[in-house]
């Protein structure tokens, strides 16, 4: 009895030493006990971090550090000597298209956990891959989600085709493709001016430059406006949203993440002299702020997007954005609500890249095997 109660180590201890080891033996000690488990699977529910992309590498950055002292970390993405562009993130797991064969135009889907370092390669038909000046660009465009009804992930592609358009759903419990027909032709989906696919409650969110009617193509539906195409998981159904009135006709306008709502930038014009924030509940805008104009003029292209809202300090991370191409600059500002003052600061480690793509992640183990 005594012998025992020498070998065995408090549950204290042991919770001390899980979060020490690396990923790949958290995974296999998950099975332990139902108490490991869920400790492993919480372990890293508060450890937000924020993805950079760019087309040779993928970077890290924990945005809960101090603030003067963030420095970006490799990820060291397998595929990584090839050309790739990441898509999405959700529930630590990352989605990125990587081009296979440049005089082709062919390229795969990648989904890749960087925390446990394991990854899957989802191989898709042509997708029209072209070589342009700030990388390379394809002519249909994907989302990614995450169902947790189903504990599935799922990619959705759309998917030019003769005259009509096409969406195509991959299901990661299935490993396969389904398909379908929009009932609109979408005009432009993605060139190099892309704007990102933002998954937010089950649903993904598209910001298109306009819709027209699939029989005549000249036909503007809504107005001719930018507006915004819903995918729910809920219901596997497409639907448009309207942005808010206030939002003029042509304006410039990106979607986002805004503490688990659909967020949306309007950036005004004249030399992008501020920009709204504003937020959506289930059937209406509300504006929610505005961050005002630098005292130095941006270049007409660019504005600053919030990447990050830290609750305890009333300050807001700002990334500076390039509208044409959709790129990031390696320019941080940060700034207070309260004092309506920005700060600027640069992240060690990124001031030599320029980022096509930028969103929140929180590491897990999440398997990738189904």
């Amino acid at each position: 009895m005594g012998s025992d109660s020498k070998r065995h180590i408090s549950d204290h201890v042991i919770f001390t030493i899980l979060p020490r080891l690396p990923a790949k033996s958290l995974v296999r000690f998950k099975c332990v006990s139902k108490a490991w488990h869920s400790f492993i699977n919480a372990l890293n529910s508060d450890n937000r971090k924020l993805i950079f992309s760019t087309l040779r590498s993928i970077h890290s950055v924990d945005i809960g550090a101090n603030i003067n002292n963030m420095k970006a970390r490799n990820l060291n993405f397998p595929l990584g000597k090839l050309l790739h562009q990441l898509i999405g993130c959700c529930n630590g797991v990352l989605c990125i298209v990587v081009q296979i064969d440049r005089p082709a135009g062919k390229a795969d889907l990648v989904i890749w956990n960087p925390w446990t370092g394991r990854y899957k390669t989802v191989p898709i038909s042509s997708v029209d891959l072209t070589e342009k000046m700030y990388g390379f660009a394809y002519k249909n465009t994907y989302g990614f989600c995450f169902d947790q009804s189903t504990n599935d992930y799922k990619i959705v592609r759309l998917v030019k085709r003769e005259g009509i358009m096409e969406f195509q759903i991959y299901s990661l419990n299935s490993d396969s493709w389904k398909s379908g027909i929009l009932p609109w032709y979408i005009f432009p989906m993605s060139y190099e001016r892309k704007y990102s696919v933002t998954f937010i409650d089950r649903s993904l969110y598209w910001r298109i430059d306009h819709i027209t009617d699939p029989k005549d193509r000249w036909t503007a539906l809504f107005g001719g406006s930018s507006v915004i195409l819903c995918f729910s998981l809920v219901d596997e159904n497409f639907r448009v949203i309207l942005p808010p009135d206030d939002v003029a006709k042509g304006a410039e306008f990106d979607l986002f993440d805004f503490g688990g709502c659909l967020g949306l930038i309007h950036c005004h014009a004249r030399r992008r002299a501020h920009v709204d924030i504003w937020t959506r509940n289930e059937h209406n805008w509300t504006k929610s702020m505005c961050i005002p104009r630098l005292q130095q003029e941006l270049h007409n292209s660019l504005y600053l997007a919030p990447v990050f809202f830290y609750n305890g300090t009333g300050e807001v991370l700002l990334h500076e954005k390039d509208t044409y191409p959709c790129r990031g600059k390696e320019v941080f500002y940060l700034y207070s609500l309260e004092k309506k003052t920005f700060r600027k600061f640069n992240i060690e480690g990124m001031e030599q890249f320029t980022f096509h793509m930028d969103m929140p992640y929180t590491p897990s183990l999440t398997s990738l095997t189904r």
